[in-house]
């Protein structure tokens, strides 16, 4: 609490001489859903941000959020496993897989930039999103984004990155990043970023050294990732791919990982979209989803069952801030998928309002049939 305390102090007193400036939000976020029972959970979130002007193309930021969960704040991952497979855990072990919601204070972002001409050293908590990949990317460490909200900010990482820029479009990154308890070996984590534009398209390679606890539960794993991306424009219709190769002391843990997509806005206001995901990890045939894979599925620590992700979408602009659309998420391995219509609306100058549907399909052991989802979220935000 002191750091909370420290940093309100600082922007009162940057406010009463001017060099601080304090904006927030407020979101009541209303989600009711159907997955083997009916839940109703209501967030309220609060969000201040700060910055601070340090001159010369430097600043402080910092974001403050606080959460408080109310309704439905017990979940077991049990209810996203197949009741074929959910079945074999006897009553007296279901608990291991109980977690509960809970109020949260936290900094999502902490970090000061200091720039000196096409130099630039940010260090703190501080978003570290480069992806092209709308849904999902390969070679991002971040938290992975909402399927249902790509768009929607994430908390950023503790790191130090150095950044040079060059020409038009050319640049090279390097990042260091803790994790964890601080002085153990397993919390460090290296990247390095080149990038270029080359004929109006923008071109990156992506190295990286670091740790993965996703393999195997409690155990830290050496990931090195080779990857790159790139993204541009032909005739009109957006283009971009992300990927990379994560290598593992033990080769049969080895994998790729890629997306590719495209994407273009009709005359009339119209966006669509295509994305599709290979993802190494997953399983070969719907037979050989294994019960360790779906806990992994549904604590977040995989990102799909089988080896084949595809996000189509469409949506379209009805007057200026306001907008109707529908995306679905398919799995070509055992056919099934999700459909998510959506609704954001501009009720005034600083109040938005958007709302999500979710409509899940597919047999009782695929992918999104496990645990079938029905219901939507509502989502208001007002600005200060």
């Amino acid at each position: 609490m002191k750091m909370y305390r420290l940093l309100l102090i600082l922007g009162l007193v940057g406010v009463v001489y001017g060099q601080v400036d304090i904006n927030g939000q407020y979101e009541n976020v209303l989600s009711v859903q159907y997955v083997k029972d009916w839940n109703i959970l209501d967030l309220n979130n609060l969000l201040f941000s700060l910055e601070g002007d340090l001159g010369s193309s430097s600043f402080l930021h910092a974001d403050a959020e606080a959460s408080l969960p109310f309704g439905s704040v017990d979940v077991n991952l049990l209810d996203f496993v197949p009741d074929s497979l959910a079945e074999l855990i006897p009553d007296s072990l279901q608990g291991m897989y109980e977690y509960r919601l809970e109020p949260s204070f936290r900094l999502s972002n902490a970090y000061m930039s200091i720039s000196w001409k096409r130099l630039v050293v940010r260090l703190g908590k501080q978003p570290l999103a480069w992806g092209t990949g709308y849904v999902w990317n390969p070679t991002e460490i971040v938290t992975p984004k909402l399927a249902y909200d790509p768009s929607y900010r994430r908390d950023g990482e503790n790191a130090l990155k150095l950044a040079a820029s060059w020409g038009s479009g050319g640049g090279a990154e390097v990042i260091g990043m803790l994790r964890g308890v601080t002085g153990r070996t397993d919390s460090i984590m290296a990247v390095a970023r080149l990038k270029e534009n080359i004929l109006g398209f923008d071109i990156s390679a992506i190295g990286g050294w670091l740790w993965d606890t996703t393999i195997t539960p409690g155990i830290t794993q050496r990931q090195i990732l080779a990857g790159g991306q790139f993204a541009g424009e032909i005739a009109n219709v957006g283009l971009w791919a992300e990927g990379g190769y994560n290598i593992y002391k033990e080769d049969s843990m080895s994998y790729a990982e890629f997306v590719v997509g495209a994407d273009h806005t009709f005359t009339f206001r119209t966006h669509v979209m295509a994305e599709y995901l290979y993802y190494g990890r997953g399983f070969d045939a719907e037979a050989d989803y294994t019960f360790a894979g779906w806990l992994e599925y549904a604590s977040g620590l995989r990102k799909t069952m089988g080896r084949h992700l595809l996000y189509l979408g469409a949506d379209q602009t009805i007057i200026s801030f306001h907008n109707i659309g529908i995306s679905t998420i398919l799995n070509p391995l055992d056919l099934g998928g999700i459909v998510i219509p959506r609704l954001t609306l501009s009720l005034s100058d600083n109040l938005d309002a958007s709302l999500f549907g979710f409509y899940s399909f597919g047999k009782k052991d695929s992918e999104f049939g496990a645990a079938p989802v029905k219901g939507g979220i509502l989502r208001l935000t007002g600005y200060f």
